[in-house]
């Protein structure tokens, strides 16, 4: 399973938490639910399908699973902090670019109450904010069990923010059905 590569824009040097020095790391308890963007396969509606599957049997891969770990959003209010958006949106330079960008996005809610990982405030920005709170970026070593997990899509309530000078773009997480239901019958009742 591929895992979206993870490199803070202001640290230089290797980003992989596990070579930063652990007792330094802050422990948290997070919202119960957490949120982790994935990039929308961009090929075919199989190749879209054979992507998300990846997900729903194998989760999110931490180090357990040979990858360096997840990284997950403490918030859903802002659009525009939740990583990796704060650092793609740089590139973009209308507002159809922004739409196209958040559209690119599959959001993996994690459920924390089925879930016993250890998060904490994401090492590599502890000291480094963009645009919201330290702890609205959260890291756990080990891989996010697909019993945790639902799929969902950005929909945009009010596209009033293409037109107008709005500082924030109004939108819903809806459901991925046929994935989620996937989930809760393959993995229900199981550890």
């Amino acid at each position: 399973m591929k895992s979206i590569p993870y490199f803070p824009f202001a640290n230089k040097r290797n980003c992989i938490p596990v070579k930063e020095h652990k007792l330094n790391w802050r422990k948290i308890n997070p919202s119960r639910y957490l949120y982790h963007l994935t990039y929308r396969h961009c090929g075919s509606e199989n190749d879209l399908m054979l992507d998300r599957m990846n997900y729903v049997l194998n989760g999110i891969c931490g180090i357990d699973k040979g990858l360096h770990g997840v990284w997950a959003n403490n918030q859903i209010i802002n659009i525009n902090h939740l990583w990796p958006i704060t650092i793609d949106s740089w590139d973009c330079n209308t507002r159809i670019d922004f739409l196209k960008m958040y559209d690119s996005f599959d959001v993996w809610r994690i459920d924390t109450s089925v879930i016993d990982n250890i998060w904490y405030v994401d090492p590599n920005l502890m000291h480094e904010h963009w645009g919201g709170s330290s702890t609205d970026y959260l890291y756990t070593e080990n891989s996010i069990h697909p019993r945790g997990l639902k799929l969902f899509t950005f929909l945009f309530n009010d596209y009033r923010f293409l037109y107008e000078e709005k500082k924030d773009v109004e939108f819903s997480l809806v459901p991925e059905k046929k994935i989620n239901d996937f989930i809760f019958s393959k993995w229900r009742g199981r550890k």
